[in-house]
């Protein structure tokens, strides 16, 4: 499959958008996945920028620092941005695609980000990587065109 930077940036947009509407009627694990799924459209969108080749597969800290993404970043904004970075690295992967909730679940568990949440720990850590998803897709976005 080829797709060029406007391809990759395009499907951010829309997947990130979709990520927030499938939280809202809650259908978390979706949302979580396609977040992630936002974010990595983003970066593979700035990593054509840089280079036409790449084999980071789905590996979002590797594709993040390749990309150049933070350089584009207005010093203002890094220190959200890092942390919107961290939030989705730490709870996606790309075989989150094939998890049922309780699979999900399992695997926040694993990871120990249910410690310190009351309630529905799904629900929170979705709440969380959509949030930093539409974060960093917003910036993205933003500066695209800069």
């Amino acid at each position: 499959m080829s797709f060029n930077a406007s391809d990759y940036l395009a499907a951010a947009r829309e997947h990130v958008d979709s990520a927030r509407r499938l939280y809202d009627i809650r259908f978390y694990v979706l949302a979580h996945y396609v977040a992630g799924l936002a974010v990595e459209c983003l970066l593979r969108a700035y990593r054509s920028r840089v280079s036409k080749t790449f084999d980071e597969r789905h590996d979002l800290m590797e594709i993040f620092k390749k990309s150049g993404f933070g350089d584009i970043v207005p010093d203002s904004q890094r220190e959200r941005i890092g942390a919107a970075i961290g939030d989705v690295v730490s709870r996606w992967q790309n075989d989150h695609r094939y998890r049922s909730e309780e699979s999900l679940r399992r695997y926040l568990k694993k990871k120990k980000l249910n410690l310190k949440i009351k309630g529905d720990f799904v629900k929170e850590n979705s709440r969380r990587i959509v949030n930093a998803a539409w974060d960093l897709v917003t910036i993205g976005a933003k500066a695209w065109s800069r």
